[in-house]
Parts: C-alpha cells; structure tokens; sequence
C-alpha cells in the first residue's frame, strides 16, 4: 500500500480556502500512485468555538470528501470535523475510491477545551478495507492504551490517526514532539500493529505551535517515516503489512492478546 500523510496548516475558520487546498493535495496524491490519503483532525475549519455555524448539520462536510475520492480514485481519511445529530461530534469517515463511506468514527477521549461543546464517541471500530483492517483514532484518543488494546484484539492491522497536536499553551514544542513520537511507538509496539498519524502544521494561535511530527510508526522497525518538523508537507509511504506477522513471530504480542 502507498500512504499519504497530509501535515496540513489550517486556515482558521476558513473553510472555502481549506477545501482548495486539501483537493490540491488530493491531486498530488494521486499522481504518486497513492491508495489512501490522510487529513489532520479539523482540516476544513479549523476551531469552531463561537462559529456554530460551520458545525456540519446536513452532512456537507462528508459529501465534500465523497466527491474527491469518486473524482481522483482514492480512498480517504477525512481528517476530522464537527457534525451535529442534536449532539456535537468530533467525526472522521474512511470513505473508499468510490465515494462509498465505509465506516464513521467519533472522537471517545476529547481535549480539555473541546469537552465544553463536543460530546464524546463511544465506540472503537474495526472495519475491512482494500488495504487490510483498520481503525480510526483521533488525536488525544493516542493517551488511552486500553482504546489501542480493543483495536488488536479486534485484529486491526492499521489505526489511522488525524490529529491537532499543539503546545496548548501550556507545555513546549520539545515535549509535546517527545510525547508524540513516544506514544506513536508505544501504540504499534505493544499492539503489534500500523500507525499513521497526520498532525497540523504551523501555528494555532501566537502561544500555541502545532507539534507536527505526521509519521508511520510499524514494530520491529519504529517510525518507518517522520515529519521532524512542524511545516508543511505531504509525505508518502510504501507500508507492508508483512511487517505485523514478523513482529508476531519475534514478540508473540498479538497472540498474547487474542488469547486474552
């Protein structure tokens, strides 16, 4: 499988200028041969704190997405948006070459700031697709071990992880790169499986850096490719999924699990 990974700086509330450029990656994807691309959490509008009018009500936001992977024949991870069924939801679909939505997934563990007005998911999902078993995950979902441990035992061999990864305004650039790169191995390692982890770029706010640091972390290996930086850039990635079988032959992790 060829993988894109989009590290994407998001125009605040902008989504008209988001949409432009997430089809011009799209369509640089495409000419690399890739089969699934991946967007960062909150890739079409950034915040939505005082704009409730760019929470998706009538499923727009999807069918923006559906019409890309039906144009340019690719599968898509949506990244992420806020939609809204009477409750608020930070939502990312896998919508496959076809424009069909194979599966929806709804953040479980949310951020501090968005629990004022995003309710949480209550479902890890697995799901079959062209390219192996996979997950979703959403950003700070990363610091739950017990969400990746669902995951094997369900047999997924690849979490797809959008994220916005920032300081917060609390902590630094070098710590939060740390506990990134920390937990992205920590997750394929002790589960035996495949993460791809799409971060924003740039800058949230004037204290607030996004981290970046987009990667595809496998066991055995660690991270097979890594954005060591918080800029701009989309990097695409050969991922075998023979890798998985080695890492069970050598550390029997995931038929330790599955016997569980």
């Amino acid at each position: 499988m060829k993988l894109a990974l989009v590290q994407m700086e998001i125009a605040q509330q902008q989504p008209e200028k988001n949409r432009k450029k997430i089809e011009l990656f799209i369509k640089s994807a495409k000419a690399k041969k890739v089969h699934v691309i991946v967007f960062p959490e909150d890739c079409l509008t950034g915040s939505v704190r005082n704009r409730s009018d760019l929470i998706d009500r009538n499923g727009k936001h999807k069918r923006f997405f559906q019409n890309l992977a039906k144009k340019y024949k690719i599968d898509i991870v949506t990244g992420s948006f806020i939609e809204t069924n009477g409750n608020n939801y930070n939502t990312c679909y896998y919508i496959d070459a076809n424009g069909r939505t194979i599966a929806r997934y709804r953040k479980i563990n949310l951020w501090l700031s968005e629990r004022e007005h995003v309710n949480s998911g209550q479902d890890v999902i697995a799901f079959n697709t062209k390219y192996g078993k996979v997950s979703i995950a959403i950003c700070w979902d990363l610091v739950n071990p017990l969400i990746f441990r669902t995951m094997a035992k369900k047999r997924v061999q690849i979490v797809y992880c959008p994220s916005y990864w920032s300081s917060a305004g609390i902590s630094n650039f070098e710590i939060e790169k740390n506990n990134i790169n920390a937990l992205c191995h920590a997750r394929a390692l002790e589960n035996e499986l495949v993460i791809a982890y799409a971060n924003a770029a740039g800058k949230r706010a004037k204290n607030d850096e996004l981290i970046g640091h987009s990667q595809v972390v496998v066991p055995i290996k660690g991270a097979i490719a890594r954005l060591n930086h918080n800029k701009e850039k989309m990097i695409v990635v050969d991922v075998n999924l023979d890798i998985l079988k080695r890492a069970n032959e050598v550390y029997k992790i995931r038929d330790d699990i599955t016997k569980q």
